[in-house]
């Protein structure tokens, strides 16, 4: 997987959490809720909590993912497993997401290390490629 392509599924994936949250507070909470201007703490169900918390565990993981990615791509790294990197990236931090969702929180560790040992190897062969 390249790195653009790499950054545009993470995009996606990201996105598609987003839509995610806000179609669980609208249930949730009501449609009124969206048009709200005192909007203060809620009671959120659950699986509603670990929605909220998985999409913001994905903005924080794009701290060090995009610009890792970006770089590599600006740079046109060719390292040996980089873009296999990229995809491992990927594919844990959407692994994170459905594992998150489900509430096993033992069972979701795996995925979060192999998304930011992913990163670690890509920023590691940008650093010897300087």
């Amino acid at each position: 997987m390249t790195f653009i392509a790499a950054l545009t599924a993470f995009g996606i994936i990201t996105l598609m959490m987003l839509g995610l949250e806000i179609m669980t507070t609208y249930a949730t909470q009501g449609f009124s809720f969206g048009f709200s201007s005192n909007r203060g703490e809620i009671e959120r169900p659950p699986l509603a909590k670990r929605i909220a918390r998985a999409y913001q565990n994905q903005i924080e993981s794009a701290a060090y993912g995009v610009p890792v990615l970006a770089a590599a791509a600006i740079s046109n790294l060719q390292f040996d497993g980089a873009e296999t990197a990229a995809m491992l990236f990927v594919i844990g931090r959407a692994a994170y997401a459905l594992l998150y969702y489900s509430g096993v929180s033992f069972i979701r560790v795996p995925a979060f290390v192999l998304g930011t040992l992913s990163t670690f190897y890509i920023a590691y062969g940008l650093l010897v490629s300087l």
